[in-house]
């Protein structure tokens, strides 16, 4: 007789979810996963072989990245609504404001800067553009790459990976 399963790990952030009490859930290619929050299941469909590759848990490695976003409007009150928001959400390691900007670290794996724009727009934020627009586009392109790069992990060289060197 086989066992039922009564809890799963989400696939995104780790967390154990009961399976009885889950909302948030996909088949992909055969395999049922289950999700936290809207925002892990957002995670996953953006690139599920991220989170399905034959890596062990413990090979799975953060990628940190660190963003500086400058502010084109925004009262106090929204800015620290914005600052709390994005604090709570998965993946974000630490947001502080200083003066017209806010100063984000946060986990690649986990959350993408167009989740973190998203959160700090609904609470009132707009962000300048000009110069620093194009910015925020490079880096979006530039993590979308990355993460691509890390869902079919290999020794190969490309545009995020030198290549290794095989003694």
């Amino acid at each position: 007789m086989t066992k039922a399963v009564t809890t799963s790990r989400d696939p995104v952030c780790g967390r154990a979810i009961e399976v009885a009490q889950s909302s948030r859930f996909i088949a992909y290619r055969g395999a049922l996963y289950h999700f936290c929050s809207a925002h892990c299941l957002e995670r996953f469909n953006d690139i599920p072989a991220l989170y399905t590759g034959a890596q062990r848990i413990a090979d799975i490695r953060p990628i940190p990245k660190r963003r500086k976003l400058r502010l084109a409007s925004g009262n106090a009150a929204d800015i620290l609504r914005a600052v709390r928001r994005v604090g709570e959400m998965i993946g974000v390691t630490s947001v502080i404001t200083e003066k017209s900007l806010l100063l984000v670290e946060y986990d690649l794996r986990k959350t993408i800067l167009a989740q973190i724009e998203a959160v700090a727009a609904a609470e009132g934020l707009q962000f300048k553009e000009g110069l620093h627009g194009l910015r925020r586009r490079l880096w979006k392109l530039t993590e979308a790459n990355e993460l691509q790069n890390a869902a079919l992990p290999g020794p190969s060289a490309c545009c995020n990976r030198p290549p290794v060197r095989l003694r």
